[in-house]
């Protein structure tokens, strides 16, 4: 099971949850448990092992580019 990210509409809380394939339409907020929610796009890690997490906002550690995509 995938573990999603959320956002409350009402009340602003942001919070993880983890969901089977389908079920995002069960969840509710955690903090208010409103169910006017927003799916986020999550970061993660890509890479085998040890990997460092790489943040698309951030660039990777050998560049100063700020998104991989402009990298060679």
């Amino acid at each position: 099971m995938p573990i999603y990210e959320f956002l409350c509409k009402i009340c602003g809380k942001q919070f993880e949850v983890l969901v089977s394939i389908g079920g995002e339409k069960d969840v509710s907020c955690k903090n208010c448990g409103n169910g006017d929610i927003e799916k986020l796009v999550s970061s993660f890690g890509i890479g085998g092992g040890s990997s460092k997490l790489k943040s698309a906002s951030n660039g990777c550690s050998t560049c100063s580019a700020t998104s991989c995509d402009t990298c060679k």
